[in-house]
């Protein structure tokens, strides 16, 4: 078994055993991404731009619905750290339920407003049909994301994150294979374009749950799945939506923030801003790496500190995941920096689109360390019960800032388009400072009797 016991040992250690593998799961699935954007970008250049802001959509359309699996974890995790495995197998069956049902709700919702989310994301011009094509598909069978991110946060929640790496391995092996034979066909199957694409990344989606469903299903699990715990205990479906509401707001507040941004860009500087923008916000994906990794690592040991009631370990585990984020996040932001122009030849050679994702690079890759920094205290605020601060990080972040700040930058006729970058900067420093002297407080006055865990139970 892989499953750990985070309420006691080594913090760093333990921190670093679930990060890593983390780390890598968030590398292959961003692969998922960057693979979809090279045999995409074969097709056409309006093509990749249209990948990414169907994702953003997706992002934020399914960002709504994450708060749920988020809220599962954390009482999972406390349920764990307290040594209630029956509870906490009950909850990880509840997940799935509920992934199931606002999964379908969103399909539904994404479907009939394709056309409005679409345009409010950013898809204009000859921008439009590819991003429709491969949203329909994506948007289709987005109750597939939906049970992958309950699975991969309650691997998370026991510590498990070695086996999820495995299994995102594998899935991203299948988009692999299968990318480059359904965008432009072979071995009798036709060619279907950027359609190819979505479906691919739909197939391996479904290789992962399937893997993961028979791996929670063995005896020798601690926390198994069981069909009996496809139900819902109503008390602790209200904690989740508790936790889970703020923490969905603030999944969806990041993809919409950067849609605006993108739209704002496509206004300003045509199809080939957007392009240059999705094409940076593609690179960025790995400053997340260590961002996700110790938040994520974080949520488990902080969730199961606190189920056993263990305030102070809960707060030296959120003050090195900080640590190690930023300065994780701020390596890879020199990287890009260092090997920007090897990085956007890749995917472009058009000028004027290289020129801008370079200026993007250099200017957003220096907070990249500050963007991780928010994402960690975002993270700690929902391990500890309270999902509502983390929220209001990003709304800085994006409302009261960057947006704004972008806007402004960009009104005369002349404007540069490093005035969006700068806005992005900014937006990621000082909401990460906020959140900061924020989540320090609210570790100060965590009362373990207080947690949801205690609420339920």
């Amino acid at each position: 078994m892989d499953e750990k016991d985070l309420t006691k040992g080594s913090i760093p250690k333990q921190l670093w055993d679930l990060a890593w593998p983390l780390m890598l799961s968030v590398f292959f699935y961003t692969l998922y991404n960057l693979v979809d954007a090279f045999w995409v970008s074969k097709i056409s250049a309006e093509a990749i731009a249209a990948v990414s802001i169907a994702q953003l959509a997706l992002f934020a359309m399914v960002g709504l619905g994450m708060g749920a699996a988020i809220g599962s974890s954390v009482i999972m995790a406390m349920n764990i750290g307290a040594k209630k495995i029956k509870e906490a197998e009950r909850v990880l069956g509840q997940s799935f339920v509920l992934a199931v049902l606002i999964g379908l709700f969103f399909t539904i919702i994404a479907l009939v407003f394709r056309n409005e989310i679409l345009t409010a994301s950013g898809a204009t011009g000859l921008v439009f049909q590819p991003t429709m094509e491969y949203f329909i598909v994506t948007a289709g069978g987005s109750v597939l994301f939906f049970l992958l991110m309950a699975i991969m946060f309650a691997f998370n929640s026991e510590g498990d994150t070695f086996t999820l790496t495995k299994m995102f391995a594998l899935s991203t092996l299948v988009n692999v294979i299968l990318d480059p034979l359904l965008i432009f066909g072979g071995f009798g199957i036709p060619p279907m374009g950027i359609s190819g694409a979505a479906l691919a990344t739909l197939i391996s989606q479904a290789v992962f749950i399937a893997t993961a469903l028979y791996i929670l299903s063995r005896k020798n699990r601690k926390i198994r799945f069981h069909a009996k715990n496809l139900s819902f205990k109503w008390a602790s479906v209200k904690e989740v939506v508790n936790i889970g509401i703020p923490a969905s707001l603030t999944q969806v507040i990041y993809p919409i923030g950067m849609a605006a941004l993108i739209f704002i860009t496509s206004l300003k500087f045509n199809e080939i801003g957007s392009i240059a923008f999705s094409l940076g916000f593609r690179i960025e994906f790995f400053a997340f790496l260590p961002a996700v990794g110790f938040a994520f690592a974080a949520i488990a040991i902080m969730g199961q500190s606190i189920g056993s009631g263990n305030k102070q370990r809960a707060k030296h585990a959120f003050q090195k995941a900080l640590k190690y984020s930023f300065i994780g996040s701020t390596i890879i932001g020199v990287l890009s920096i260092i090997f920007s122009n090897f990085i956007i030849g890749v995917f472009t050679s058009e000028p004027i689109v290289t020129q801008y994702a370079n200026s993007y690079i250099l200017i957003v890759g220096l907070s990249y360390g500050f963007l991780a920094a928010a994402m960690v205290e975002a993270s700690a605020f929902q391990a500890i019960g309270k999902s509502w601060p983390g929220f209001w990080i990003y709304v800085i972040k994006f409302i009261v800032l960057s947006i704004p700040l972008a806007l402004f930058l960009t009104q005369e006729p002349n404007s540069s388009i490093n005035g969006i970058w700068i806005a992005i900067l900014v937006g990621n420093v000082i909401s990460s400072v906020i959140g900061y002297y924020w989540i320090t407080r609210e570790l100060n006055k965590i009362d373990p009797k207080h947690t949801p865990i205690g609420a339920v139970n």
